[in-house]
């Protein structure tokens, strides 16, 4: 399933698709985001806006991109997604806890927040009547944050808790090994929240620190989809970040020169019956969206249904697998292609040497001309499933400015009509750089 937002791309084999538009060619798909209709602009502080105006409903959705998530935190992990809770716990304007949340929602709006590797993204839809206010709780939630000493101890056990939700589930633990060990320096090796003893270790200083570094609108941008004009936005924002800091932010860390030289291999015992597995691979940053939509039609290709071509590859090699799903991390800096399977213990090696002869195979140019076809369409098809509304679509538009542009969302669909076996062979991600085992021993290691 293509997660919305293309923020977590994993497809899973218990995926439903939407006959009607599965049954047309990719060519018949829509495209959500015509080019015409995706404006930007950007304000003399720095701020850059992009607005997709559409006044079907009376109704508009504001995100608010920080270029600030997990991998700005040098030596502070954990500190882009304590932010994202605290913030929430108080603003200048609305201070008392969750004030900015619920003063949207006591007006009929829909507010979240989520951190990344790259950025924080703050979300809200409301009314058109009520645009000011979005705008208004929006810009204090990022600009002028309480950031007490008392409200930091309150969040911490909520965070604490969140991280051993993850701690406790072996795929996670699973994935979020296998980029602690394939990555060499760079900061997406650390898990998003951090670890226990790193939230432990961060002080109210440190989250304050993180915001005036990384909360400036040299490093945001705004973006607007529904009944809202390119005018109206300008207007509006210019006087709601008019007090706003100018700083610059720091540099982003370097990417790694990767991959390693050496195969990254780990078991980690628990008390379970079967085994679990994540296979690691290159994959490219999202500056290049033509490769980016070439590694999510290979995710299709490989893995969107039971009668895709990891499962039936699997079947007629004699291996049985209980659940399996691959992984694709659109991120700024090159990222991981990451396959995983739950199988028996005695399934688990062959699990691992079936999905690289597989992906060796389709890597020479195997790769078949039905079953490509095919996934060309489902892709169109879920990108446009993905975002029929004015929230999901505020969604897609802001999670491609985070890593790059959102102009990249006006091409996805093109390119997915148009992406050739040429272009896709090159990406297939035939190079392993490790793998990691959680629970039983796989047999024969």
């Amino acid at each position: 399933m293509h997660v919305v937002l293309f923020a977590r791309r994993c497809l899973l084999v218990l995926v439903v698709w939407v006959a009607a538009l599965v049954s047309v060619t990719a060519q018949d798909i829509p495209n959500p985001f015509p080019a015409r209709e995706v404006s930007g602009f950007t304000l003399a502080n720095g701020l850059h806006v992009v607005v997709r105006e559409d006044h079907s409903l009376p109704v508009v959705s504001m995100v608010v991109v920080v270029r600030g998530g997990s991998s700005c935190e040098m030596n502070t992990r954990g500190a882009a997604h304590y932010l994202e809770h605290l913030v929430f716990q108080g603003t200048k304007k609305y201070p008392t806890p969750l004030a900015p949340q619920t003063t949207l929602e006591s007006k009929g709006g829909l507010c979240s927040a989520v951190t990344t590797r790259d950025m924080t993204r703050f979300q809200a839809t409301i009314s058109t009547d009520q645009t000011e206010l979005l705008i208004d709780v929006l810009t204090d939630l990022t600009q002028t944050a309480t950031l007490d000493d008392t409200r930091f101890a309150w969040e911490r056990p909520t965070i604490l808790a969140e991280i051993q939700r993850d701690i406790d589930n072996p795929l996670t633990t699973g994935i979020n090994l296998a980029n602690y060990f394939t990555y060499l320096a760079h900061p997406y090796r650390h898990p998003v929240a951090g670890t226990p003893d790193e939230v432990l270790a961060l002080s109210v200083t440190d989250i304050r620190t993180f915001y005036r570094r990384w909360y400036v609108p040299k490093n945001m941008s705004v973006v607007f989809v529904g009944d809202i004009t390119p005018r109206k936005a300008l207007l509006l924002l210019n006087k709601a970040f008019a007090q706003a800091r100018t700083t610059s932010p720091p540099a982003l860390p370097a990417v790694d020169a990767y991959p390693p030289k050496t195969l990254a291999r780990l078991h980690i015992p628990r008390d379970i019956p079967s085994t679990y597995q994540v296979m690691a691979y290159p994959a490219p940053g999202g500056s290049d969206v033509t490769r980016v939509v070439a590694n999510d039609l290979l995710m299709t290709l490989l893995g969107d249904t039971d009668e895709a071509l990891l499962g039936k590859w699997w079947a007629q090699q004699g291996i049985t697998v209980d659940r399996y799903g691959i992984e694709y991390v659109t991120s700024r800096a090159p990222g991981r292609f990451l396959i995983w399977a739950q199988s028996s213990p005695k399934m688990a090696v062959r699990v691992r040497e079936a999905t690289q002869s597989l992906l060796t195979k389709l890597y020479s140019g195997q790769i078949p001309p039905e079953a490509f076809a095919l996934a060309k369409q489902r892709l169109a098809a879920q990108f446009l499933i993905d975002n029929e509304t004015y929230s999901q679509q505020a969604s897609t538009l802001a999670y491609f400015e985070g890593i790059s542009t959102a102009a990249q969302a006006t091409l996805y669909v093109p390119l997915a009509r148009a992406v050739t076996v040429e272009q896709v062979r090159p990406a297939v991600p035939h190079q392993l750089l490790g793998w990691i085992t959680i629970g039983a021993a796989p047999e024969g290691e």
